[in-house]
């Protein structure tokens, strides 16, 4: 996750206390709808406007002469499901709200739209955890692997990096004889405990 502006909390609560007195009931009302759905939300300051996040960003609001813009970052892939979005917004992923009075904000309906944002990003974190903890080994080092209980020991104590660094050493040799020298010297690293380039350093 990128760097969290330390003094987010205290720029937003200022942001909002120097608005129009319809965007700041607005601003408010959302910012405590946003907290009430989840408990782990992180508040961020970024372009000058309030942000929330959790495993990346997820929405922010931001205060107009006219109205208030509350936007989802990944609103796209939402279900819509009180018919909310202007559809005006012409970025690809981003779907925005908009509020001229807080008599238009329906609490339980927006809280449906929070919750369901930082859960989705929440799933598509574990998505991305889980897509990335499955290495395709090639069956040549699973082979010699096998047959190398030191080898396979070290291996397996790798992190995730290093042991990805070698599976693809292996299988992006073009001819087996490459391979075949590659999983010799691979080998005998992993005896050592050796990670990929390692006995490069000085």
């Amino acid at each position: 996750m990128s760097k969290i502006n330390p003094n987010a909390s205290s720029l937003i609560d200022e942001y909002i206390a120097n608005k129009k007195s319809f965007a700041k009931d607005i601003c408010e009302l959302l910012r405590n709808l946003i907290h009430k759905s989840d408990n782990n939300v992180i508040e961020d300051w970024k372009w000058n406007i309030p942000i929330f996040k959790k495993n990346g960003m997820v929405c922010g609001f931001a205060s107009f002469k006219n109205h208030v813009s509350l936007t989802f970052f990944n609103g796209a892939t939402m279900s819509d499901k009180h018919q909310l979005f202007t559809g005006d917004c012409t970025a690809k992923n981003m779907r925005t709200i908009k509020f001229k009075n807080i008599s238009e904000a329906n609490e339980n309906q927006l809280l449906d739209y929070f919750k369901e944002a930082f859960s989705q990003n929440e799933i598509v974190v574990k998505k991305i955890i889980n897509k990335k903890d499955k290495i395709e080994i090639p069956e040549l080092l699973q082979n010699a692997l096998i047959k190398n209980k030191l080898a396979n020991d070290n291996f397996e104590k790798m992190a995730y990096t290093y042991r990805k660094e070698y599976a693809l050493h292996i299988s992006e040799a073009k001819r087996d004889t490459t391979k075949l020298k590659r999983l010799e010297k691979v080998i005998s690293n992993l005896e050592q405990n050796i990670k990929m380039h390692e006995q490069y350093k000085c």
